[in-house]
């Protein structure tokens, strides 16, 4: 699967496991020419799962990380907006590109993430009967900078809300989309949706950076064709059997 990239962070659940022997390996993985971003990483102050003050440093280092790697990042935010905007105020938002995963909130919260040109990823959440106030931001964000997403197996659109999300019901979140923006059917809307595609292409699709290059020479990675890397897969695969 040739079109196949990868993000690679430590997601904020974990942070407590981060140290400098996990970012020597966030290091080594990133230098995989198919990684195109870091991510998810980011903040949840939802669960907890590890100490808010642990969670930050670990966002902030990954940030660094990001910036040394040339690479935009995936962020995981949950009931933590302010302190994850003051922290990447703070470090500088990756002039590769910042992406906020699967929003779910109104546009008093995305505008300011917008205006500091962030792009924007919807999934099932736009098509849930009761929210309004994320159909209204989806509505308001720059088409230049918005993203569909799945965020499977979990927020499947409806009509079919409450099976597993997969791929293939993106769909049902990039019709909905189109409508909460006014797009007719036809050449517009083929246009939108083109461009929503590209969008996902200009900021996930990216070639490896000098940063990756470099390093994956230092650690003998070589980029593989696709029917190498399927080969690579099946023989993976075979092994673990």
């Amino acid at each position: 699967m040739p079109r196949v990239r990868f993000a690679v962070g430590c997601h904020p659940h974990n942070a407590k496991h981060y140290d400098d022997a996990l970012e020597q390996r966030l290091k080594d993985q990133l230098a995989d020419p198919r990684v195109s971003a870091v991510g998810e990483i980011g903040l949840d102050y939802h669960y907890d799962f590890s100490p808010r003050d642990v969670q930050q440093t670990v966002f902030r280092r990954q940030l660094r990380v990001a910036h040394e790697a040339g690479l935009p990042v995936v962020l995981h935010i949950r009931e933590a907006h302010d302190d994850a905007f003051r922290i990447l105020q703070e470090e500088g938002f990756p002039q590769a590109g910042t992406l906020l995963h699967c929003f779910n909130l109104d546009w008093a919260e995305l505008e300011r993430w917008v205006e500091a040109g962030c792009h924007v990823a919807f999934g099932g959440s736009v098509t849930f009967k009761h929210a309004d106030e994320v159909r209204d931001a989806a509505a308001r964000v720059p088409e230049r900078t918005l993203l569909t997403e799945t965020d499977a197996p979990y927020m499947t659109p409806e009509p079919l809300r409450g099976t597993t999300c997969g791929p293939e019901h993106v769909v049902f979140t990039a019709e909905r989309l189109c409508e909460v923006r006014g797009v007719p059917y036809g050449e517009k809307r083929e246009s939108f949706l083109r461009t929503l595609l590209d969008n996902a292409y200009a900021l996930l699709d990216r070639k490896p950076t000098e940063w990756q290059q470099q390093r994956a020479q230092s650690l003998g990675i070589k980029e593989l064709s696709p029917a190498e890397r399927a080969r690579a897969a099946v023989a993976q695969w075979r092994s673990a059997k």
